[in-house]
């Protein structure tokens, strides 16, 4: 396991090596925020999951070879939460990251992208490789992207892991200006043609997919509030489908 981790942050960071007295940077934020995840149908649809508090850090840079977002996220850091069989839940690091490296001047990327999930139960890795296409109508600014899937992860309750190619993964993210202080937000994520081996791990089905349709609104320059609702299908621990509310408040510098 170390040394394929290993091996997904040489090709990441292979591609981020511009040359940085070249490189133009047109924007750069850095952030924190803090947040509580609420279930909505995903609690009855998913035994295992459940209510909980998390703290998250993000990046994102805009310059002239292209994009990279990521952030690093803490589920249930000080396991305040309890699980639905009334036990403690336990804590999460989840990390994510995306990276479209320009192809010249044209709006096409090579798009790379890698989760990392790890708790007492489940270890899961998603990278992705592929090409992306920049979207821009007027204010209307995003991605669309569509590549192959290279994973690994264990699940205890199954006894079962998988390592190699999983199909394919695709993803849509589009944001918009709704007001001088309010900005929404749609990001679509998919993976299909999963293998046997990822399928009898996870207990996933063949396809499945994250939705999040989301708003932030900006007290001021640096501070902000946000919510989303995120539905998930065979995805990210929610094996039924199943929706549930994301609530934040956000710091920049």
């Amino acid at each position: 396991m170390k040394n394929k981790t290993t091996l997904s942050m040489i090709v990441l960071s292979g591609l981020l090596s511009t040359p940085a007295s070249h490189a133009q940077v047109f924007n750069q934020v850095n952030s924190v925020k803090v947040g509580y995840e609420l279930l909505l149908d995903a609690e009855d649809n998913n035994p295992n999951l459940y209510d909980q508090p998390y703290l998250s850090f993000q990046h994102f840079t805009l310059a002239d070879w292209g994009s990279i977002a990521g952030w690093l996220r803490l589920e249930n850091p000080t396991d305040s939460a309890e699980n639905q069989q009334g036990k403690d839940a336990g804590a999460t690091t989840k990390t994510w990251l995306k990276l479209d490296f320009n192809l010249g001047k044209s709006p096409f990327n090579l798009w790379a992208q890698s989760y990392t999930m790890g708790n007492k139960t489940c270890t899961e890795e998603d990278f992705y490789f592929g090409a992306s296409y920049d979207l821009a109508y007027g204010k209307l600014k995003g991605t669309v992207g569509l590549g192959g899937h290279y994973g690994w992860g264990t699940f205890n309750p199954t006894g079962k892991s998988y390592n190699g190619m999983n199909g394919g993964a695709a993803h849509l993210l589009l944001v918009y200006p709704l007001a001088n202080r309010l900005s929404g937000k749609i990001y679509y994520e998919t993976q299909f043609g999963r293998s046997e081996e990822m399928k009898q791990t996870l207990i996933y089905n063949s396809y499945g997919h994250m939705l999040v349709v989301g708003a932030n609104y900006y007290f001021a320059e640096k501070l902000w509030a946000g919510a989303s609702y995120r539905h998930r299908k065979s995805w990210g621990g929610a094996k039924n489908d199943g929706g549930n509310l994301f609530f934040d408040l956000g710091y920049r510098f």
